[in-house]
């Protein structure tokens, strides 16, 4: 089993929402404990913009100033919008300033010379269900996985056609295009709006896997972390599947999903993984 970040050569952030942050917290007692990040970082939805905040400003600047955002919110919907026949959710504003937040024109550079590097992960839409369709196809198999299969990496979105692909935010020259593809990566319609990336519409990375990792060799799968953000009660803390290394929360993680309002507790999300993973560090490896 692996005994810390030294021996990972990937690591990845399952997305998950607001249950991102209990990764942040894992991540932040690494680091305060001086364990640099591996050499590779894969991530999508709120997962990637964690490892991004791991890469630029870090994990407990990402929780402030996302709790700064929230405390702006009293109510998750903008009701006056339906008058004019819009959907409005305050997702479509505080998601990209928190984003902004983490990558911009002061950290871009960080994150150009960082060592690492991060695999974001989107969702493309199925050529014969166009955008709109694979939306709702995606939502319901998603639906389907959660309730019923409660597999890590689900299979259904594949067989409608859904495609993943895989962007190196290294490879984005303007701190605009990084917030485009962080975006891209957990746009969630309507909550949030789709984005043209390459000419094509991307969407949630989540719709196609969750806890997104490109095809790997045996070895790279040994030395491969996967963080969970969802509890299986019915498996431990620390698991190996596909010949990865998988990582979940000690319990449910205590965070609504999609609040960004200010009530919601990201700070609960983020004190589980911190305590999970001191744990780890003082008692039994990884």
């Amino acid at each position: 089993m692996i005994k810390n970040f030294s021996d990972i050569d990937v690591l990845a952030f399952a997305g998950g929402g607001n249950r991102c942050f209990w990764q942040a917290g894992v991540v932040a007692a690494f680091l305060d404990k001086g364990m640099p990040l591996p050499p590779t970082m894969i991530g999508t939805i709120a997962g990637a913009a964690m490892a991004a905040s791991c890469m630029t400003i870090g994990p407990a600047a990402a929780l402030a100033t996302c709790t700064v955002l929230f405390a702006k919110n009293q109510r998750m919907f903008h009701w006056p919008a339906m008058a004019r026949m819009k959907l409005h959710f305050a997702h479509q504003q505080t998601y990209p300033d928190w984003i902004a937040s983490i990558v911009n024109a002061d950290t871009f550079p960080i994150l150009q010379r960082a060592r690492q590097r991060l695999l974001v992960a989107v969702s493309r839409p199925s050529a014969l269900l166009g955008k709109h369709g694979s939306i709702v196809a995606a939502t319901l198999a998603y639906i389907v996985d959660k309730k019923i299969a409660h597999s890590i990496h689900p299979r259904l979105p594949r067989y409608l056609g859904l495609r993943q692909q895989f962007y190196d935010l290294h490879d984005c020259t303007s701190p605009k295009a990084a917030q485009a593809l962080l975006n891209a990566s957990a746009a969630a319609p309507p909550l949030t709006h789709s984005v043209l990336l390459d000419g094509q519409w991307a969407f949630d990375g989540g719709y196609m896997d969750n806890a997104p990792v490109p095809r790997q060799s045996a070895e790279e799968q040994a030395r491969t972390l996967v963080l969970l953000t969802r509890h299986y009660p019915d498996r431990p803390e620390l698991f190996q599947q596909n010949g990865r290394v998988y990582w979940q929360p000690s319990q449910r993680i205590p965070v609504s999903t999609w609040d960004c309002t200010g009530k919601s507790t990201v700070q609960a999300a983020f004190d589980l993984g911190y305590a999970d993973a001191r744990r780890r560090l003082n008692g039994s490896a990884l």
